[in-house]
């Protein structure tokens, strides 16, 4: 059985560290560059655009 991507919102990033926001939990999560540069090219995840300025280089 496939289950949908999560919808994950990029808040912020400072450095190498990136705040992301997941629906349902109140307190945004703070992950480091390469944690975030696997969810990114995951398919269980499915990244939403913010105001924030983030870059994407993988």
């Amino acid at each position: 059985m496939k289950t949908k991507p999560v919808k994950v919102k990029v808040l912020s990033q400072e450095g190498n560290s990136y705040h992301i926001q997941f629906p349902y939990l109140e307190v945004p999560v703070t992950v480091n560059e390469q944690l975030y540069k696997k969810m990114l090219q995951s398919t269980d995840y499915k990244f939403i655009s913010s105001n924030a300025s983030v870059r994407q280089n993988c």
